[in-house]
């Protein structure tokens, strides 16, 4: 039996602060076992700032995290100093944008946060993640930088207040890998050890200390892509998904293992710059999510999409929601009632941060 996706759409805040909004992080804050919405913009003030949630009903109070001008989409929470507060880091966009910041969560996240620089060699700082990369059993952060090509990772310092943080921190992978986005760290292969998928590219450890790495290029091709790695089949084995989030007719993939090559579920999408798997309609099968942005110019409706798992590798397209553009879309229980809702904005020329209320 087909289960009809109900969402219920809530306008969280119809006239944020600045503009070019890119990044969207959903977080507990506060520790009431709510999460609640990280939103950061190209342009302010203040241009990063968060919304506390209130459950599932009720106004969104608004937070000014930090004025920070020319941030690029991406953006991780992490507690970076070991204070059992969640942390963030997010960076600079263009190519004067050398700067990858961490920014200090105060004991009242309501307050202002303290800024610090992380990292000033490299420019446009598009994706991060955190994960174990070099076996030592402690998170590390991982990072891309479109326009120097760097992909790179970090140890936490024993004193992440020193700016920038020391240089031994740092490993460098590749300096290559211009203009590549989507980040995640998994144990692919399922040998205990995490690789590294930064766009199409899978980059994986060698040796007991990950000073050196092997890459594997896969989905020879696709360009600028969002990127999820899930067991989509109950195969016992990871495939990648991934979508064309900047193309105009972006394509939206699954790459099965061992080989990765892409099977296409869905062509002509508008900037899918949203990408997420989650059991969205509650059946205990992952289902993929993406949605289309508007840019002003979209030919179409955007559209807010479901590919529905029917198991054993069959997708059944669904639409969530037409008409509102979203860019970097995430999802996650917002409501606490156990089902994944969705968070989003677009990036321009509308103005508001939206949530999608799972009702199904």
């Amino acid at each position: 039996m087909t289960t009809d996706l109900r969402f219920r759409h809530v306008v969280i805040d119809s006239d944020p602060p600045g503009s070019h909004h890119d990044i969207t992080l959903l977080h507990d804050l506060t520790g009431n076992g709510l999460r609640d919405v990280i939103i950061g913009g190209k342009e302010g003030p203040p241009n990063l700032f968060w919304y506390e949630n209130p459950g599932r009903e009720g106004a969104w109070p608004r937070h000014d995290i930090a004025d920070t001008p020319d941030l690029e989409a991406g953006g991780v929470v992490v507690d970076v100093n070991g204070d059992g507060r969640p942390d963030l880091v997010a960076g600079q966009q263009g190519r004067d944008g050398n700067l990858l910041w961490w920014f200090e969560c105060p004991e009242d996240p309501r307050e202002p946060w303290t800024r610090r620089v992380v990292c000033d060699r490299y420019a446009k700082y598009h994706d991060q993640a955190v994960g174990d990369v070099d076996g030592d059993g402690d998170p590390e952060l991982v990072f891309l930088s479109q326009f120097s090509g760097a992909l790179a990772w970090s140890d936490l310092p024993d004193d992440p207040t020193v700016e920038p943080w020391p240089r031994e921190c740092l490993h460098v992978i590749a300096t290559d890998m211009q203009n590549v986005e989507g980040l995640v760290i998994v144990d692919l292969d399922g040998d205990g050890r995490n690789e590294i998928i930064a766009g199409t590219h899978i980059i994986t450890p060698e040796g007991p200390a990950s000073e050196t790495w092997r890459r594997r290029t896969y989905a020879e091709g696709y360009e600028m892509t969002r990127v999820a790695a899930a067991d989509l089949d109950a195969d016992g084995s990871l495939e990648i998904v991934l979508c064309e989030g900047e193309s105009d007719e972006g394509r939206l993939a699954i790459c099965h293992a061992p080989e990765f090559e892409p099977q296409v579920l869905r062509a002509g999408l508008f900037h899918p710059h949203s990408l997420a798997v989650a059991d969205l309609d509650g059946d205990g099968l992952p289902d993929i999510f993406t949605a289309e942005m508007s840019l002003g110019r979209n030919p179409h409706e955007p559209e807010m999409l479901s590919l529905r798992n029917l198991g054993h590798g069959g997708f059944e397209e669904r639409v969530i929601s037409r008409g509102i553009g979203t860019h970097e879309a995430k999802v996650a229980d917002m409501t606490g009632d156990g089902r994944p809702d969705i968070v989003g904005k677009p990036y321009r020329p509308e103005r508001h941060i939206d949530l999608w209320i799972n009702e199904t």
